[in-house]
C-alpha cells in the first residue's frame, strides 16, 4: 500500500513540472522578446553552416571516393545543402542541390522528389538519413552505383579541398 501512495505521488509531481520543449518559446508577447526569439533562430541556423564531409575524406590522397556536403543559410529556417563527390579521376558518384526547411532545432527537413530527407546536426556532425523507410530511395537516387550520401559527416575547419573536386568552387 505504501509503495502504490508513492507512485501517486511520484506521478502527480510529474504533472506541475514544465515541459523540457519550451526552449526557444517566447512567453512574452511583446516585440522584443519576439526579436529575441528570431535571433536566437538566427543563430541556430548559423551554428549549422559549413563544409562537412565524410570518413573517407581524410584518405582521398590514397584514390577513396569521398562526400562532402556544403550548408549555407537561406533566409529565415531554410539551408541549401549541397552533396558532392569526388570528381578528379572517375566521374562524380553523388550530386544533390536540395532546400531543407527547420523541423525543429538542429533538425532539418528536404522533401525531394523521391522522398524525405533528414539533415541533424549534433556537435560538430552531421547525420544524413531517410525521414521514413519508404523515403529511403531519395538518398540512393543521386548517386551513381548503388551509392549513398546518408551517413554521419564531420565538420570540416577550413576549405574543401577543391583541387579534386571543381563543382566544389561555385
Amino acid at each position: 500500500m505504501r509503495a502504490i501512495r508513492i507512485l501517486v505521488a511520484g506521478i502527480s509531481s510529474l504533472a506541475i513540472l514544465p515541459s523540457c520543449n519550451d526552449k526557444g518559446r517566447t512567453i512574452s508577447q511583446n516585440n522584443t522578446s519576439t526579436t529575441i526569439t528570431q535571433e536566437m533562430k538566427e543563430v541556430d541556423t548559423l551554428k549549422v553552416m559549413g563544409n562537412y564531409v565524410n570518413a573517407d575524406y581524410s584518405v582521398r590522397s590514397k584514390g577513396y571516393d569521398w562526400l562532402a556536403v556544403i550548408v549555407s543559410a537561406q533566409k529565415d529556417s531554410t539551408i541549401t545543402v549541397k552533396v558532392r563527390s569526388r570528381s578528379d579521376r572517375k566521374k562524380p558518384t553523388c550530386t544533390l542541390n536540395a532546400i531543407a526547411l527547420k523541423a525543429r532545432p538542429s533538425l532539418y527537413r528536404a522533401v525531394l522528389k523521391e522522398g524525405n530527407v533528414l539533415f541533424t546536426f549534433s556537435d560538430s556532425n552531421l547525420t544524413i538519413a531517410p525521414e521514413e523507410a519508404k523515403d529511403e530511395a531519395a538518398v540512393y537516387f543521386y548517386c551513381s552505383g548503388g551509392a549513398s550520401f546518408a551517413g554521419i559527416y564531420s565538420k570540416l575547419i577550413g576549405s574543401i579541398d577543391t583541387t579534386i573536386n571543381a563543382s566544389l568552387r561555385d
